[in-house]
């Protein structure tokens, strides 16, 4: 990618309870002595029975969690304390794909009814700050701007809109041919746009968002995917999201397999690898997730949602299969225990959350024996 020069009261199941703790000493725990002992260590039942979550967020201090649910309710979760800390209802507008702001009391969301707009809200008094008005379909992605107050959006109106939290009005529009993805590299001047009916991952230059972008990734995967469709063509695309160095993008699916990818290859996609997710049954939501696959903060493992099998954690260090294909290191969770739809890797402290129909703590033991090896398929 030839990037452009930077700037000068909980209800728990009955999962044994353990509090993380932000300390020096679990800061120091490096995550490969550690990813494959994480284990259920909390969960919390808070949203109505039947209901699902659909995403997840931590704040920039990994003090609190974020949940919004179909329920049209948003869950606090205080992970220092390991507890629910409240719910706040959006009844009227619905809530989905909640995103802290740079202020752990903050956050934006999307409106699943009612309008498209995106709403700003005060988690402190539950009070709106500002609304962000102009999706005239359900926004389907969201990020805030790693480091100021912008963000970006992505909706059903094939349009992605910049805006600031400082203004109601949105700064920059793109027009695309069909729904799309949008998420910041960790420099937050550069975005991308992924468009899967366009089979092509667009970057940005956000200081000159009008122009054309100046990398576009064609992506395509005709070997590994015509034996589930002819033509061959590419599951649905339902996540983007660069690792922390922003030398590779991880694009997730709907499919069985995600995918690790070159952020700086010239002109066409350059797979590093397919992370590989077994078949396996899963319960369709009624609201499409956020987040079922992300890097952790290292940027060397990926820990993805499973549905029923819980959750699966992918080394990117080993290597992968004469196919490029990358088969899962372990499953930290298996008979269906721990059930994950969405998954989000906390940015301070050794804790992952998963969730489905409750939110899941996760947490390493130092004793715990190794999980079970992902059948090799």
């Amino acid at each position: 990618m030839p990037a452009p020069t930077l700037p000068a009261s909980s209800s728990t199941g009955s999962i044994p309870v353990t509090t993380p703790r932000p300390t020096r000493e679990r800061e120091a725990v490096k995550l490969q002595d550690t990813i494959h002992r994480f284990r259920p260590s909390k969960a919390f039942q808070n949203i109505t029975q039947g209901s699902e979550i659909t995403s997840l967020d931590f704040d920039d201090k990994g003090e609190y969690c974020i949940a919004a649910a179909d329920d049209e309710t948003l869950q606090l979760y205080d992970c220092v304390a390991g507890k629910h800390q409240k719910a706040l209802f959006s009844k009227k507008y619905g809530c989905h794909l909640a995103k802290f702001t740079h202020s752990s009391s903050n956050v934006i969301y999307a409106s699943t009814k009612g309008d498209d707009t995106i709403r700003y809200l005060s988690l402190h008094d539950n009070t709106y700050i500002r609304y962000f008005r102009g999706h005239r379909r359900t926004v389907n992605s969201l990020e805030v701007s790693p480091v100021d107050d912008q963000f970006i959006s992505a909706s059903h109106d094939d349009t992605v809109r910049l805006w600031d939290l400082r203004s109601p009005n949105c700064h920059g529009i793109l027009n695309i041919t069909a729904p799309s993805l949008a998420t910041f590299d960790p420099s937050g001047i550069i975005f991308a746009v992924a468009c899967h009916q366009a089979s092509s991952i667009m970057l940005y230059d956000l200081r000159n968002y009008d122009k054309q972008p100046f990398t576009t990734f064609t992506v395509t995967d005709d070997s590994f995917l015509s034996s589930f469709s002819y033509p061959p063509r590419m599951p649905p695309w339902s996540k983007l999201e660069f690792s922390n160095d922003g030398k590779h993008m991880l694009l997730g699916t709907r499919g069985h397999a995600h995918y690790v990818i070159d952020s700086f290859a010239e002109n066409t996609a350059k797979f590093l690898f397919r992370v590989h997710r077994p078949r396996g049954p899963t319960s369709p939501n009624k609201t499409e997730t956020s987040g079922d696959v992300c890097f952790t903060p290292d940027g060397r493992y990926i820990i993805g949602g499973q549905g029923e099998r819980g959750v699966s954690v992918w080394d990117t260090a080993m290597p992968p299969d004469e196919k490029k294909t990358l088969k899962p290191m372990a499953d930290l969770a298996e008979n269906g225990r721990s059930m994950a739809s969405t998954v989000a890797f906390n940015p301070r402290t050794n804790l992952f959350a998963s969730a489905h129909k409750e939110v899941i703590f996760w947490l390493p033991e130092q004793h715990a024996p190794d999980p079970p090896q992902s059948p090799q398929r």
